[in-house]
């Protein structure tokens, strides 16, 4: 059985790490696609990788238990991209696959389409819901200043500036894809003869 993948190609120059930072704080939560951000076909390869083989013994299954008629499979679960795209890290890919199986004399033949789908989102850098951006500065900042400025308003001084604070916050946004395949090909029914299942 083979597997053929469409819609899996294109997209624009591949996003750095600094490239999904920057639209967290300025890109006021709009999302974007995975191929947008130029990762499609290496994150697609790297979860074919890991799931070709599988995906073709789950429908060789079905197709064995059913013999002739229509047959569907839904999967999904999160996998690990980091390696890939360390922004997107974590990720659910998933999908359903849709298709058809006739048995003539022991061989049974599988035709069918899959529609594939990525999920995930970028929440903030450092993922625990705020961005810190120094620590010296956020405590000169946060501390010293305020602690400066409450002391020379008491003794009659201006204040030597705004303050600052040291965290800054940033819009969430989704990171998503939708991609399709076919499979198609035939296998013995007897699982024993066949190289699937």
């Amino acid at each position: 059985m083979e597997i053929t993948l469409q819609g899996v190609s294109g997209g624009g120059g591949a996003w750095s790490s600094q490239d999904f930072v920057n639209h967290y704080y300025r890109g006021n939560g709009r999302g974007v696609t995975v191929g947008e951000t130029g990762h499609l076909s290496a994150i697609v390869s790297q979860y074919m990788a890991e799931v070709e083989a599988r995906l073709k013994d789950d429908i060789a299954a079905l197709a064995r238990a059913k013999r002739n008629g229509s047959i569907t499979d839904v999967f999904y679960r999160s996998y690990g991209m980091t390696g890939v795209v360390f922004s997107i890290g974590d990720t659910v890919i998933g999908g359903e696959f849709s298709g058809n199986v006739e048995e003539q004399h022991g061989v049974l033949t599988v035709e069918g389409s899959f529609d594939f789908y990525l999920r995930d989102e970028f929440a903030d850098p450092a993922d625990i819901g705020i961005e810190v951006i120094d620590l010296g500065e956020t405590i000169f900042e946060n501390i010293h200043r305020p602690l400066d400025n409450y002391l020379r308003g008491r003794t009659g001084l201006p204040p030597r500036g705004p303050q600052r604070l040291g965290v800054q916050t940033g819009e969430p946004y989704s990171i998503t894809d939708d991609w399709s395949g076919k499979l198609s090909g035939q296998i013995y029914l007897d699982p024993a003869r066949s190289a699937y299942g």
